[in-house]
């Protein structure tokens, strides 16, 4: 395979099982929300959260691990790879139980901390939380496996374990709450699939390498030394990114309510599952960005960059746009109802067009992070993130409690700490360390901007003349939108190059089917 093909596959695998979850989340949640009631699901969104942030506990060494994982591999390095994969896994042996320790300490002061919680339900997230625990060990074991396949490129079979794992966990979930097991039976679906997945990826990177060594386990002092280095930095990146996309929750459940954080959910989960959707077009052009950089090969660097850049404004202004336009109609469709009324729909609405204003204004900083995590400035990202995380819970927590905004002024300080760190410094740096100048994105930034436009002012047209004030209409109207927008694409976002190799595989395709019908 060319290393196109193998970009397009991994893309394409990445995508798919990125796509799935999020159509499962899509018909998931209404029942899930309708079967427990706003104020449990609000506690299942806080577990979550309280569950996600124990996952720091690895202090980084689990993104450290697949790094340097693939950076061996680019040195065909087997002994050092080897080791890298014994000592991660001996350490996320030993970290295990400060991972359980942490899930007694949060189940006990869980009513601490959320305060407007029904004591019926707290002494039983005493007991959730450290089941939860260790679900989140099990993922720390399952990503150094993991890293061993997408190591190798191949993403398609990393993925493909996530999508048995993710039909176990929809279908797992359905029962229980159809059974009646509430709280309880999705905390044991979401543990044994993380069991699942575990078993899948070490049995998958056995076949993909089978040099690897697993066993015994190590901790071997120069890989432990290598992984912490790196590693505490992507611990600042991801303490910041939890604190930036979820610790919103926290502030909605400790300082307005439990049930409020259902409504911020409806209407944050979509704009960040999209993000997550976007970043995975990074994840799959960031083994090639690493080897060229550890190549010194700046012009394959800068390649890799610029297209990533397009490729997430590309695939990210009809997203988000969207939302913000098309927003309250399709939460009206999705969740309006009993116990979700015209009042959450509206403010579910705002927050979804809030949070997506935010990323519709940082799409391009995608690429500069990943330049930076290539090079080797770790830190400066880190810690800008981190500056950003602090500005986002900062500005939060004032816009709630000085201006009295509720949910709305949560979701203006992930937008105001976003544009600026996110949109602005970070891509400043990279641009820098590539001796790109700003001018050069002038053209880039015409065209995203007069894309944003026209498709603003198309979908407005369509809405006007076809209301989706049902799921056929609703669907109908977006087809719509994206076949305009398509063209609208083509003409304005898609480079030269590009569009001139698209032309010739619709003109080629034609021509042999021609050739076939007159045959």
């Amino acid at each position: 395979m060319s290393s196109a093909q193998v970009h397009v596959r991994n893309l394409l695998a990445n995508w798919v099982g990125h796509g799935a979850n999020m159509v499962a989340l899509f018909f998931l949640s209404p029942f899930v929300v309708h079967t427990l009631g706003k104020t449990e699901f609000g506690i299942w969104s806080l577990l979550t959260v309280v569950t996600g942030y124990m996952g720091l506990f690895d202090i980084g060494v689990r993104s450290s691990t697949g790094r340097y994982i693939i950076f061996y591999l680019g040195r065909e390095d087997h002994k050092s790879v080897g080791e890298t994969i014994r000592t991660g896994l001996g350490f996320f042996s030993v970290i295990g139980l400060l991972i359980l320790a942490a899930g007694f300490v949060a189940g006990l002061l869980f009513p601490v901390f959320f305060p407007t919680s029904p004591p019926q339900y707290q002494g039983l997230v005493a007991w959730l939380l450290p089941v939860l625990a260790i679900g989140v060990w099990c993922s720390a074991l399952e990503a150094v496996f993991s890293s061993v396949l997408t190591g190798h490129e191949r993403f398609d079979l990393a993925r493909g374990v996530d999508l048995l794992v993710l039909a176990v966990r929809t279908g797992g979930m359905v029962l229980v709450l159809k059974c009646g097991h509430g709280l309880l039976g999705m905390t044991a679906v979401v543990v044994a699939c993380h069991g699942i997945g575990l078993g899948g990826n070490w049995w998958l990177a056995r076949r993909v390498y089978p040099a690897m060594k697993a066993w015994p386990l190590a901790l071997t002092w120069a890989r432990l030394k290598e992984l912490l280095g790196y590693g505490l930095a992507a611990f600042v990146g991801r303490a910041s990114a939890k604190v930036i996309g979820q610790t919103s929750l926290i502030v909605v459940g400790a300082i307005i309510s439990v049930a409020a954080v259902t409504t911020y959910s409806v209407g944050a989960m979509l704009v960040f599952y999209t993000w997550s959707f976007l970043e995975l077009i990074g994840q799959t052009l960031f083994p090639s960005l690493q080897k060229a950089s550890a190549r010194g090969d700046e012009e394959s660097e800068r390649w890799y960059y610029l297209r990533q850049i397009r490729m997430t404004i590309m695939f990210g202004l009809p997203a988000y746009l969207g939302f913000i336009l098309l927003g309250r109609e399709f939460i009206r469709l999705w969740m309006g109802g009993p116990g979700f009324d015209e009042t959450a729909v509206a403010q579910a609405a705002a927050v979804m067009a809030i949070l997506s204003l935010a990323r519709l204004l940082a799409l391009h900083s995608f690429a500069p992070s990943s330049l930076l995590w290539a090079r080797g400035y770790v830190w400066f990202d880190t810690l800008f993130s981190a500056v950003e995380a602090a500005a986002n819970l900062g500005l939060g927590v004032v816009l709630v409690l000085v201006f009295d905004l509720d949910l709305y002024g949560v979701a203006l300080g992930s937008l105001i700490a976003m544009v600026l760190v996110r949109g602005l410094v970070i891509p400043w740096r990279a641009n820098y360390l590539l001796g790109i100048r700003w001018r050069r994105f002038l053209g880039l930034a015409v065209a995203a901007g007069a894309s944003a436009a026209l498709f603003g002012g198309w979908c407005l047209l369509i809405v006007r003349v076809v209301p989706p004030s049902s799921w056929g209409l609703f669907a109908a109207d977006v087809v719509a939108a994206l076949v305009g927008y398509a063209v609208i694409a083509v003409v304005l976002l898609v480079p030269r190059s590009d569009r001139e190799r698209l032309f010739r595989l619709v003109r080629g395709w034609v021509g042999r089917n021609r050739v076939r019908s007159q045959t």
